[in-house]
């Protein structure tokens, strides 16, 4: 059975019916479905029997190669149609006299063939399907109108439109099937690499000041000392002493409980890469103070709490086509160049055994510092290689894929200063100067983070397959109390402090694959698309 589309209905009918009507088709193929080359003599021969020469006027066809003109042929047959007594003049001119006719549309014809090269290179539609066995049937209407099968085709878009009998579509869909699965196969890879980094950081806490105080003039007591924690810093208490400058209460309470940097530090790694960081240390900021100034004894109370979030999203999204077999890799990175090896420092030696002694105690020295020789490239940023690998089905990519990514981190010094020192050894008592720096010996050599997968999987066309896993959690947790007084129920709150930090680092990674055709449209919207029949126009209904 197959279906038959009429204006008002669909009918299945059976597959050994005939059928006249001519539905128009359009369809996608590939650049080399018409190889051969036009015959352009063939075209000039009927511009000029329709302008009213005669064959003998005809000219002969033009070499053709690669879908070019050759140009000199069409000067030179433009010589030789002069001599057969055809006149060139401009289009739409006509001259006649003395024998001599003039065939005004042949110049524009061979200039207009001459420079579309795509149509010039491509052989006809008609005649090509003609030799491919498809028919092209006269079918005559019931209302007694002819109207013949025809072919035409857009080289600048790849679209063969060929209005035909079904039978002679189907075979039409058979050849343009067979074509496009002959050629070959491009796959095009969009991937977005989305980067997540998150860093929480809550504390909550309470710093205690106590002051001197009498229990009963022979007992006294007071808060504590800072002992090996940071000392007591007014700028960190509200209630100061104008006297002294002090902050009221004076003696620390809760000083081992960490609050701030001194809770939370940085890995060893961080440390090298950024020796500065962490050194200038500092609690926690405080939401809210109380103080007892005129009680006995005096105090102080300062509530430290703070509740920070940090989010950074990055997001890539290279995206490449590439043959279904090849490899592509994808770069957005920037080159990062770095000395690999270093001269070694030049310090000349000095000695004196006259005890010679030099102007001012200086003695001056040339250091030839270390210095960069050998320079190395490194690419930071993000780097997908990818080979696809189209499978047997047609509908199933075979993928090996290779993400990375690489992020400078910074550097690590090396080296160490080189000092010179003095020694005198005049009348027999060794003293020795104050070591003076030379030249610091910088040699830095930088750190990488790299994260990398290295996989294979299948995926449907046109679906995406998600890389995930690259997730990294660096958690610390500081929870500090005052013996005793931290274990009350409910009271000792006010005497623990307690740090949390999260940092998350998450890399998702997308990756699409989909089949394109030649012309860089989707595989699957290459169908044939069906143009309904024009349907006969209804009158309007009238009161």
């Amino acid at each position: 059975l197959k279906v038959k589309v009429e204006p008002y209905a669909v009918s299945v009918i059976p597959l050994s019916e005939q059928s006249n009507d001519l539905i128009t088709k359009r369809y996608h193929v590939p650049p080399e479905f018409f190889g051969e080359p036009l015959d352009v003599g063939y075209y000039l021969q009927g511009q000029i029997a329709t302008a009213g020469g005669t064959s003998s006027q005809a000219l002969q066809p033009a070499p053709v190669a690669s879908g070019k003109v050759d140009e000199e042929a069409v000067t030179s047959e433009r010589a030789s149609a002069f001599q057969r007594n055809v006149y060139y003049q401009p289009t739409g001119a006509t001259v006649t006299g003395g024998g001599v006719t003039t065939q005004t549309q042949t110049v524009g014809i061979r200039q207009q063939l001459a420079n579309d090269r795509q149509l010039v290179g491509r052989a006809d539609a008609l005649t090509t399907l003609k030799s491919m066995g498809v028919q092209f049937p006269e079918v005559i209407f019931a209302d007694g109108h002819r109207e013949r099968a025809s072919a035409s085709f857009w080289p600048h878009s790849g679209t063969l439109i060929v209005r035909n009998t079904q039978d002679n579509l189907d075979m039409v869909d058979a050849l343009v099937d067979q074509a496009n699965l002959s050629q070959p196969k491009q796959v095009e890879i969009e991937s977005k690499f989305v980067e997540i980094n998150q860093n929480n950081l809550k504390e909550l806490g309470f710093d205690w000041l106590l002051g001197p105080f009498s229990l009963n003039g022979k007992v006294f007591g007071a808060g504590g000392t800072a002992g090996n924690g940071a000392p007591v810093n007014s700028a960190d208490f509200p209630f100061v002493d104008p006297a002294t400058g002090k902050p009221i209460g004076q003696n620390p309470v809760t000083n081992g409980n960490r609050s701030g940097n001194f809770a939370i530090s940085a890995n060893a790694l961080d440390a090298l890469l950024m020796p500065g960081l962490g050194q200038v240390a500092g609690v926690a900021p405080g939401i809210f103070g109380l103080s007892g100034v005129f009680t006995n004894p005096q105090f102080q109370v300062v509530i430290r709490a703070l509740n920070q979030k940090k989010g950074i999203d990055l997001l890539s999204a290279p995206k490449v086509t590439t043959k279904s077999g090849q490899r592509a890799i994808i770069e957005v990175v920037r080159e990062f160049r770095y000395p690999r090896t270093y001269t070694q420092p030049q310090v000349p030696s000095i000695s004196s055994s006259t005890g010679t002694t030099f102007i001012g105690g200086v003695v001056p020295v040339v250091v030839a510092p270390t210095t960069p020789q050998d320079w190395e490239t490194r690419n930071t940023g993000v780097t997908l290689e990818v080979e696809p690998v189209v499978g047997g089905d047609g509908n199933t990519i075979d993928l090996n894929l290779v993400p990375q990514v690489v992020e400078f981190e910074g550097f690590i010094n090396y080296g160490s200063p080189i000092n010179a020192i003095g020694v005198n050894t005049i009348g027999g008592v060794i003293s020795t100067s104050v070591p003076i720096e030379l030249t610091p010996n910088v040699i830095n050599q930088p750190v990488f983070s790299t994260r990398k997968v290295t996989t294979s999987v299948s995926v449907a066309d046109g679906q995406t397959v998600v890389l995930g896993g690259l997730m990294r959690e660096d958690v610390q947790k500081t929870e500090d109390k005052v013996p005793i007084l931290g274990d009350i129920p409910l009271v000792g709150r006010a005497f623990r402090t307690n740090v949390e930090q999260h940092n998350k680092k998450n890399l998702i990674i997308f990756v699409t694959a989909r089949q394109i055709t030649t012309y860089g449209a989707p595989v699957e919207e290459e169908e044939g698309e069906l143009l309904p029949p024009e349907l006969p126009q209804v009158p309007a209904y009238k009161k």
